[in-house]
């Protein structure tokens, strides 16, 4: 948002409060509204012990940086949309607003503050955030692969002295483990792992917009260009982000494993897959001397986070 523009709306903001100073509303229900809100974010809590936020994280890095918005309208006793925000696109890190701080303008009224992550620069009444993943997420690391895993959340109620938002995954997750079949059930050691890749002969999406009204990922068209994703490896846990609304066919040779010796190994995948908001695909691989197969335990689809917040625009297509 534009300096200007920011100048005038906290301008607004303290005109309001001085209104609502006037009318002695600060301390009711010991709140006062003199001071900043107390805001407190975190991802979601994981469904799983294994599904993780963000590759293990509970709470942000001191460096993550979290976009805000605080909507009000005079009278509101319901959320407000993000299109009536007196305040847009601050940042919170590491605890506390360093951009334009939030207030309650009274204690009567709605408020409804959205929050984003990661942050990004956003222009005045944007209320959407391009979002991008890339094809070789292993050479992006770990915070690229954070910075993909793109998280929202919203409180929407009256003044409290203290918020607290669990903030929803709104991307898709795909996690490849691997075991020893037959020829390394004796002890001998899986052969060293060079690289793991998800394959789409149609083209994976790239990328896409997240809409601030609802939280829900808009995917941009998935392009031929990217035919492979390289996942991270965490730990022997090979891991990659997805967009939502991204098909893979029955029939797909879905997962390559590469070892350093350039041998490689595929799995077909079984079922059509069409990827949905808040969700893990997770596959077990068990590696043959020559040959992968699944698991019995087949591919297991289950929420990333708790949060009931995201549910995206794709359902979960398994056929």
């Amino acid at each position: 948002m534009k300096r200007e523009m920011k100048g005038l709306l906290y301008a607004a903001s303290i005109a309001l409060l001085a209104t609502a100073c006037s009318n002695n509303d600060e301390n009711l229900g010991g709140v006062d509204i003199n001071k900043p809100i107390d805001l407190k974010l975190m991802p979601a809590p994981a469904a799983t012990a294994d599904t993780k936020a963000a590759i293990g994280a509970t709470s942000f890095d001191a460096n993550d940086n979290v976009g805000l918005f605080l909507a009000w309208t005079e009278g509101a006793s319901a959320q407000v949309p993000i299109a009536n925000s007196i305040v847009q696109n601050s940042t919170w890190q590491n605890g506390s607003i360093t951009g334009e701080q939030l207030y309650w303008q009274n204690t009567a009224d709605e408020h409804t503050i959205y929050a984003y992550y990661p942050h990004a620069d956003l222009s005045a009444s944007t209320y959407s955030v391009p979002v991008t993943i890339q094809a070789d997420q292993q050479t992006a690391g770990a915070t690229g692969f954070e910075n993909a895993d793109v998280l929202y959340g919203t409180f929407s109620g009256q003044a409290q002295n203290n918020v607290s938002i669990a903030m929803g995954h709104t991307m898709s997750q795909v996690t490849v483990k691997l075991q020893g079949g037959n020829g390394y059930t004796s002890g001998a050691p899986l052969p060293t792992i060079s690289k793991v890749e998800l394959k789409c002969p149609a083209g994976f999406i790239l990328g896409g917009t997240l809409a601030l009204a609802d939280g829900k990922i808009a995917p941009a068209a998935a392009t031929t260009t990217a035919t492979t994703l390289t996942a991270y490896n965490d730990n022997d846990t090979y891991r990659a982000i997805l967009v939502p609304g991204q098909t893979i066919s029955q029939g797909t040779e879905f997962v390559r494993i590469t070892t350093t010796d350039g041998t490689t190994y595929t799995y077909t995948l079984d079922k059509a897959i069409t990827t949905a908001s808040n969700t893990i695909y997770a596959l077990t691989l068990k590696l043959h001397k020559g040959e992968i197969e699944l698991t019995s335990d087949g591919l297991s689809i289950s929420p990333w986070g708790t949060t009931n917040t995201i549910d995206g625009d794709a359902d979960m297509d398994i056929q």
